[in-house]
């Protein structure tokens, strides 16, 4: 059987075009899920976050797609060089540590899927889930330390998740219900862990706030996905759906006695909460917002401002972070999000960032680093000097 994949560009894509591979964003997390039918929004956020000549393997039907999975198994080795050649293409524009695992876990073991329960989880959800962590955490943090205590957490969190019936029947609910809310949760968590780990959590409390985090939105599996779309449509303005989402996350998430811990409870129900009083459902203000809560607000903000989830509104990742350090002392704790800027390597000299152009830049300066972190003084690959401290 001949090969019945294509390679498009973002600028070819068209409506129904099926992804044979997850889309990671500039900044290392989840874009698109693997195998994801393209529709006109996602193909307008694809074409606003990546270059016109940015390719994709796609196939164009569902036939094509069965067809595309008997090819994989006949010709293992030629989709596997196909896949490698992706993957070096994409290194080079998003100068992200990729690796086959991230886009086809069954090419890169090279074996069949077998009975064991854990095999089963990870060919069901690899690379979809877990894997991008370390990627984007090695693009995150200065320190070998951190780096070694969130590939621990990931490991601890991957053998919880698969091994324990109750708790993944929670993300499989979750994943089978929305590729929003499924794509958002995968984040967020990756951004809590990373902003805990910052604030020094301990280990216990990390494997707590990763699962507050990834169940954080879990009630709207129980509302109709019609009131769900209409609540991101309308910039979530529905406060008595934001109420009864925060409801029904607890509720659905008690079946888990693992679940069940008061952290992770409170962390569900204090999201929502904004750090100068003025969100839902208590209006508390400051530390009365639990810790977990506070964690969670940051990471869900940033990630729904880039996977423009909300308004069909999208922005660039240097974009979102200044968004949400607008909203430091509003609705973010200001203290965590600059231990977490301070302590990452969130536009830190000699680190890469993505620029309005598309194109990459290297970081060599700031004008006030103490006042304007997020406003660095950027050296294109031409040498060209962008300087982003002219914002201010």
């Amino acid at each position: 059987m001949d090969a019945v994949y294509e390679i498009k560009t973002v600028r070819e894509l068209r409506m129904n075009d099926i992804v044979l591979h997850p889309i990671y964003r500039l900044d290392g997390l989840l874009f698109v899920r693997k195998y994801k039918r393209m529709t006109e929004s996602v193909i307008g956020h694809l074409r606003k976050h990546f270059p016109a000549d940015y390719p994709l393997l796609v196939v164009e039907s569902e036939e094509k797609l069965q067809q595309f999975h008997q090819w994989k198994e006949e010709h293992g080795e030629e989709a596997y060089e196909q896949f490698r050649h992706l993957l070096t293409i994409h290194q080079r524009y998003t100068n992200l540590p990729l690796s086959m695992e991230m886009y086809d876990e069954q090419l890169a073991k090279q074996k069949p899927v077998t009975d064991d329960g854990q095999d089963r989880f990870f060919q069901a959800f690899h690379p979809n889930v877990f894997m991008p962590m370390w990627n984007v955490c090695i693009q995150t943090f200065d320190s070998p330390r951190m780096f070694q205590r969130i590939k621990q957490l990931n490991e601890q969190l991957n053998h919880t998740i698969a091994n324990d019936e109750t708790v993944l029947s929670l993300f499989h609910r979750m994943y089978q219900y929305h590729d929003v809310l499924a794509v958002h949760s995968v984040n967020t968590m990756c951004l809590s862990i990373m902003i805990g780990t910052a604030l020094e959590l301990r280990d216990d409390e990390l494997l707590d706030l990763a699962l507050a985090t990834l169940f954080a939105d879990i009630g709207f599996t129980a509302v109709s996905k019609e009131r769900f779309i209409h609540y991101l449509n309308s910039g979530k303005q529905n406060g008595e759906l934001m109420k009864e989402h925060l409801r029904l996350s607890v509720e659905i998430i008690s079946t888990s006695p693992h679940c069940r811990r008061k952290s992770i409870i409170l962390g569900i129900l204090d999201h929502h909460e904004e750090y100068a009083g003025t969100g839902l459902p208590s209006q508390k203000q400051k530390e009365q917002i639990h810790l977990f809560g506070r964690i969670i607000a940051l990471a869900q903000l940033y990630d729904e401002l880039v996977g423009g989830y909300i308004k069909e509104e999208s922005r660039l990742s240097f974009e979102a972070i200044e968004e949400v350090w607008k909203q430091s002392g509003k609705k973010i704790d200001p203290n965590i999000l600059r231990i977490f800027i301070d302590k990452s390597r969130v536009y830190k000299v000699g680190e890469w960032i993505q620029l309005p152009t598309h194109e990459l830049g290297e970081v060599i300066g700031f004008k006030d680093y103490v006042h304007f972190p997020l406003h660095p003084i950027v050296k294109k690959r031409n040498g060209d000097i962008y300087d982003l401290s002219a914002r201010l």
